[in-house]
């Protein structure tokens, strides 16, 4: 899959995760940048395309938020060379918390987690984020959200006006 807004298309996931490829998510534009809206659009996608659900997790099963989640994490290390991965000795302390008061996670445990995250919130559930082990996110906000907002406005304003 590419970038939708530029609407390129899509590939078939299940045949191309099946032989081994992996896949990651991100943006190169300021359009939307969604860690689960990227991976509900993958699945989505693959949805309409092949007319079936539950199609990345090639599992009848399986959690497809799992499998999402998974498949991103691994193929994003691999496209930034990164080779230990998880909470394991020598990994980066690169962690994500999800607002446990959220609705959304009543009563839900292991990788229905992950499935009522990337498909159920409707809004955004990231408490905070470490990265390599500095927290750079807290109560959903970005610690320097306020001065990098008044530097992209000078920014933009500085260019709009030139």
């Amino acid at each position: 899959m590419t970038e939708a807004n530029l609407g390129d298309g899509t590939f078939n996931a299940p045949d191309f995760i099946g032989q081994g490829g992996t896949f990651g998510v991100g943006t190169d534009s300021n359009v939307l940048i969604g860690l689960t809206e990227e991976l509900r659009q993958l699945e989505y996608s693959q949805r309409l395309a092949l007319k079936a659900r539950n199609v990345v997790s090639l599992h009848e099963f399986a959690s497809t938020g799992r499998a999402l989640f998974d498949g991103a994490l691994r193929g994003g290390s691999q496209a930034l060379g990164v080779a230990a991965v998880g909470l394991i000795e020598g990994a980066f302390a690169d962690i994500v918390s999800l607002d446990a008061e959220s609705v959304v996670l009543a009563g839900r445990s292991g990788d229905a987690i992950l499935d009522s995250w990337i498909f159920g919130a409707p809004r955004p559930m990231v408490d905070c984020v470490w990265a390599r082990g500095d927290k750079v996110v807290k109560d959903g906000r970005h610690v320097g959200r306020d001065r990098i907002a008044s530097r992209f406005r000078r920014t933009i304003e500085g260019l709009l006006s030139a």
